[in-house]
């Protein structure tokens, strides 16, 4: 891993690199110079692309077009598909909005977007508690909340938990849109609204997009209330320590107004997040939050049509098996009836038609367990072959997957069927994780290049 360490040199000598221990720094960097020279680079490896593959969203450049949002009595908002999808079809690539990192991640991961980086993060000058991949980020950061966090960063470690950094971050995003003025941001929150802006019909910016997420109302399980009522006073206090948060918070109402938006947004980002797990470095597993503004949109299934992933401070959203003009797009939150002996549980009830105890449900099990056509078993056979192949690649494989899952989507849902989307699913995973691995190794080849 030249490349890293080559580009995590030339952030020290950036970033006060003490000076007594400066020539040893400069002996690793000749060497892994040498290194690179003598051929010993890991290469950029051919990946599948996973970006958008169908017709984009003139007005939304992130979006697929043909998806539309909707509103039902038992779901909620959700996406809709306004023309028919099929497997391996890149439906979304939007970037997330808001990200909170567990203490234990902030030197693994970028403080704005939550993307991994290999410990080669630009840290914060004034704290330890922000690091970011790239100056875009750090400045985007410190412009949206930052600023007010990092006067009492060491305070904020203490008590933090998982997500929650995404609190009051939502509070300083918003304010940050009413250009600090906290009279039009209470203005402004303390009424109702029946409409909001409509993230599917162009892109928002910031103030919209504050307005869009402010105005959701999504489920949230109570029985997390007292939690979070505790977390929030921490926070409230904490904030306040900080001379910048008080030149702003000035009133008993400003106040009162301040604690009551770090509440509501608590329970309101609890059920718009999406948690993503580390276990690359630490085995026990570690959580970054994030929200993402059409990501957040798609409402859950045990019965998924689309893979959402998140990694890298992105939200891709992939077709699983065929979509229909006129249903609703679900993903999983987290369970999905083809992986074995999943019990996960919710903080939700879940009405999905797995879950349904009624008509619809008892229809979609029986039909789970129909034989899978014998003549067809073959095909199904060659394509454990080339699954086990190592010299077929993965983007050969998820074509061969994507075809196969569409010349059997009659047939769905069967059991057979199901081994074979949780197949499609995880390699999915592993195509999006090495395509971001790949551009982030290309971008310390360029860097390196330039050092040399």
């Amino acid at each position: 891993e030249y490349e890293f360490a080559l580009y995590n040199i030339d952030l020290a000598k950036r970033n006060n690199y003490p000076e007594q221990l400066m020539p040893k720094l400069l002996a690793r960097e000749l060497n892994c110079q040498q290194q690179i020279a003598a051929g010993r680079s890991k290469p950029t490896v051919p990946h599948p692309r996973m970006n958008i593959n169908v017709d984009i969203n003139p007005e939304i450049p992130f979006l697929a077009s043909g998806i539309g949002m909707n509103y039902e009595a038992k779901f909620g908002r959700g996406l809709i598909a306004q023309k028919d999808f099929n497997p391996g079809d890149i439906l979304l690539d939007e970037k997330v909005v808001l990200c909170g990192l567990e203490c234990d991640l902030i030197y693994q991961n970028c403080s704005q977007c939550s993307g991994e980086f290999g410990y080669s993060l630009i840290p914060c000058a004034g704290c330890p508690l922000a690091m970011f991949c790239s100056k875009e980020c750090q400045e985007m950061n410190w412009k949206l909340y930052h600023r007010f966090e990092c006067g009492v960063a060491s305070k904020l470690c203490c008590i933090s938990f998982t997500w929650g950094m995404i609190i009051p971050r939502f509070f300083f995003y918003g304010l940050t849109q009413f250009g600090d003025d906290l009279q039009a941001m209470m203005d402004y929150c303390v009424q109702e609204h029946a409409t909001a802006p409509n993230p599917l019909e162009r892109t928002l910016n910031q103030l919209e997009v504050f307005k869009f997420i402010h105005n959701a109302k999504p489920h949230f399980n109570r029985k997390f209330d007292s939690y979070l009522k505790v977390i929030v006073v921490f926070y409230y206090v904490v904030f306040l320590m900080n001379p910048l948060v008080r030149s702003i918070i000035r009133t008993e109402s400003h106040e009162r107004f301040f604690l009551r938006s770090l509440l509501a947004y608590s329970r309101l980002l609890g059920s718009l997040l999406a948690s993503t797990v580390f276990f690359k470095v630490y085995p026990q597993g570690y959580t970054a939050g994030t929200v993402s503004l059409i990501g957040s949109i798609c409402n859950h299934s045990c019965d998924p049509a689309v893979n959402t992933v998140i990694h890298s401070g992105r939200v891709k959203m992939v077709v699983l098996r065929p979509i229909r003009k006129g249903e609703q797009i679900f993903t999983t939150y987290g369970t999905s009836w083809w992986e074995p002996g999943e019990d996960r549980p919710l903080d939700y009830k879940c009405r999905c038609v797995v879950c349904d105890r009624g008509p619809a449900g008892r229809k979609w099990h029986s039909l789970m367990m129909r034989p899978f056509p014998l003549k067809e078993l073959k095909n199904v056979q060659r394509m454990r072959y080339v699954l086990d192949s190592e010299e077929t690649n993965n983007a050969a494989k998820l074509n061969a997957l994507q075809q196969l899952i569409k010349r059997y989507a009659h047939l769905h849902p069967q059991k057979n069927l199901g081994d074979i989307l949780r197949v499609y699913d995880s390699l999915l995973n592993d195509a999006i994780f090495a395509e971001n691995e790949a551009l982030v190794r290309a971008k310390l080849h360029a860097a390196c290049a330039a050092s040399i």
